[in-house]
């Protein structure tokens, strides 16, 4: 029997609109604007028009303070120019030298 996303989730996501800068190692156009579509304490999906691989990781600056680092673990189709993406979290708050 197939589980759906939702099912096989540790926590629940809770739906949000932020707009944000999106940060990505050894990527020569390593910033880019992204939305995140829904948050939960151990990732989130976002939607951007950036090429995104899965296994990439990323940084998510939300300010000075509070840096996260993910991968990219999902990669939806195109619609309307924007990809979706699913990204795990593996670090939050860490400091932001890389």
């Amino acid at each position: 029997m197939n589980k759906t996303v939702s099912e096989q989730r540790r926590h629940p996501r809770v739906p949000v609109g932020v707009t944000l800068d999106l940060n990505m190692k050894g990527v020569a156009s390593a910033r880019c604007r992204a939305t995140i579509s829904d948050l939960s304490v151990g990732g989130m999906s976002l939607k951007t028009d950036a090429d995104l691989d899965e296994g990439m990781t990323l940084f998510f600056d939300f300010n000075p303070a509070f840096h996260i680092r993910g991968e990219v673990r999902s990669v939806s189709g195109l619609t309307g120019g924007f990809r979706r993406y699913g990204v795990r979290f593996h670090k939050i708050g860490y400091s932001p030298a890389r």
